[in-house]
């Protein structure tokens, strides 16, 4: 039996496609030490880890200013990374541990040079979760240029360099390069698609093994009457922009007003924050809205999904054949989007250039055109041939195993 650090960051879509391979371990015998935020205490433990939670600088953090949905500059979410999370991360990490010992560490692809961080301090080996997907260097391509405007990009440089040095001198290791903070997680890593729907796969080399999402039912969801999905229409409309981004309620009211007439059945998951009531009177009757959803119960049951095109729901979607409409709004969802589009299983739409009669005609088309299903399914196929959390279980313990 191994004993497994697991560090993650605090976000949904980097804890929950870990989830069926934490309990996939735990049935094998592996003992698993996971590090998350208080708020996924209960999902954590569920696949029978044990949990220690580590606190969130949330004075830096709100210095930091940093905002999914205005990224003037890349580097602006390195420094996040660095000190946001590293900087104050890795010494709170330390402390929960410094009385245990173990076999290899998993952390989470956001950690960057802060894994690597742990591994050496713990002088153990470590494996990378990566639930995005990879961005390799493209021969001869050419980024597009950067307006930065008025945005001081030297003084930010500055920052985290600075931050770089202080943390390299606590810790006793040597200064990382810029491009290592994000980039350096080590010389084995475990990602959660498949090579199909992985672009540019060819240029990635074989220490990056695609085991497919990992698709685990969820302890947490909610009931919800499945029964009234098909009791009045033939087809099944899922709405959901995710867990961070899900309280633009003008999109909301541009859903009601662009489907008003289409028939079939809505199912809007809207998040438990999200105020509807000035709304209540333009809902139509054919939208069924719960601010959370067993959303892989309704995935299984859809004709169509409408999402923001984040890696997790995206891969959900797919892995049960459902073609989507996208509307990506932040950091790696627009790469995600396209990647779906490319390959024919959805449409991708400019979230600036949003209308009623837009949103109208690429949800129609998704659902006439029998070739958005045909190409998902392939997509769904790539999910399920590269072996989910048993693949992704097997292979680190056969990396690891304890001879």
């Amino acid at each position: 039996m191994a004993r497994i650090l697991f560090v993650n960051i605090a976000a949904e879509g980097h804890v929950n496609p870990t989830l069926g391979l934490v309990k996939e371990l735990v049935e094998h015998g592996e003992e698993v030490v996971y590090v998350c935020t208080e708020e996924f205490r209960n999902k954590i433990t569920s696949t029978g880890a044990q949990f220690r939670p580590y606190t969130l600088n949330e004075q830096v953090l709100a210095e930091l200013g940093f905002s999914l949905t205005d990224v003037k500059h890349p580097l602006q979410f390195i420094e996040y990374l660095l000190r946001g999370l590293i900087e104050h991360q890795v010494p709170e990490i330390l402390k929960l541990t410094k009385d245990d010992s173990f076999d290899f560490i998993v952390f989470d692809s956001m950690f960057g040079w802060g894994g690597y961080l742990l591994s050496e301090k713990l002088g153990i080996p470590s494996i990378c979760s990566i639930t995005h997907l990879v961005v390799p260097k493209v021969p001869n391509q050419e980024m597009p240029p950067i307006d930065t405007g008025d945005f001081d990009v030297a003084a930010l440089i500055e920052r985290i360099m600075t931050a770089a040095h202080q943390i390299a001198a606590e810790h006793n290791v040597d200064v990382p390069t810029i491009e290592d903070i994000a980039g350096k997680i080590g010389e084995h890593k475990l990602v959660f698609t498949s090579r199909y729907f992985q672009p540019y796969a060819d240029l990635i080399d074989d220490s990056y093994v695609f085991t497919g999402p990992s698709i685990a039912s969820r302890e947490d969801a909610p009931d919800f009457p499945l029964e009234r999905l098909h009791s009045k229409y033939e087809q099944v409309v899922y709405i959901s922009m995710g867990t961070v981004l899900n309280k633009d309620v003008q999109f909301y009211k541009l859903c009601f007003e662009a489907f008003t007439d289409i028939p079939a059945q809505f199912v809007l998951s809207c998040g438990k924050d999200t105020d509807l009531s000035e709304l209540t009177n333009s809902i139509p009757p054919h939208f069924i809205i719960e601010p959370y959803v067993p959303q892989l119960e309704i995935l299984q049951r859809a004709d169509a999904f409408i999402t923001h095109a984040g890696m997790n729901s995206t891969s959900e979607g797919l892995y049960y054949n459902v073609p989507l409409v996208m509307i990506p709004l932040s950091t790696d969802q627009p790469y995600v989007a396209a990647r779906v589009q490319e390959l024919g299983a959805g449409i991708m739409l400019d979230k600036n250039s949003l209308t009623p009669e837009v949103l109208k005609s690429s949800l129609l088309q998704i659902l006439t055109d029998a070739s958005y299903k045909t190409n998902a399914a392939k997509i769904g196929d790539s999910f399920r041939e590269a072996g989910g959390h048993k693949a992704a279980a097997k292979h680190v313990m056969t990396l690891f195993s304890k001879v």
